[in-house]
């Protein structure tokens, strides 16, 4: 699954294995430190209408290319979560949303990235706009809970079906 490194990220030199807390870890000598492998973070937002349909994009990009999936994306440096849910959100749909609650934080792994990543979900009860697709997005659109499509990720399956049990109480 997670792709082979060879080369330091920090100075190019060799990698090699070396044993760490039992664990096998890459190590370069030439640092002299581990090089470690760690989960890729991604926010993704859950917005419900006044009739309690769930907006989704229709994806134009791999992974999940021409499937439909809740907007979301990678968390970028200097941003906390909820901000990137945000920001993925108003570029993908136009929406702006507000009063997150966190659904959870699920682990998944990605043959496309080639490691695992951490899918920070939220809902956001609280949204102004209309959806237009933008960014990486085809299309947004609100579905019916008992009309959803096919997603392209389990995870957001999975997020969905959190939400509707967190609704309930």
């Amino acid at each position: 699954m997670i792709k082979v490194k060879k080369f330091c990220p920090y100075c190019g030199a060799p990698l090699v294995k070396k044993e760490s807390e039992g664990r096998m870890r890459y190590y370069c000598n030439n640092e002299q430190r581990f090089i470690y492998e760690n989960p890729l973070p991604a926010a993704t937002s859950l917005v419900t209408d006044g009739d309690g349909r769930i907006l989704l994009v229709y994806r134009d990009i791999q992974p999940g290319r021409f499937k439909w999936a809740l907007p979301g994306g990678f968390i970028e440096v200097g941003e906390s979560p909820v901000e990137a849910a945000k920001r993925e959100l108003f570029e993908e749909t136009a929406i702006e949303a507000s009063h997150p609650t966190l659904i959870d934080v699920l682990h998944e792994n990605s043959k496309f990235y080639h490691t695992s990543i951490l899918i920070i979900g939220y809902h956001f009860s609280k949204f102004t706009g209309t959806p237009k697709a933008g960014d990486d997005a085809k299309d947004a659109a609100f579905f019916p809970l008992k009309k959803l499509p096919e997603l392209a990720f389990d995870g957001h399956e999975e997020l969905i079906k959190k939400y509707l049990k967190m609704s309930k109480k």
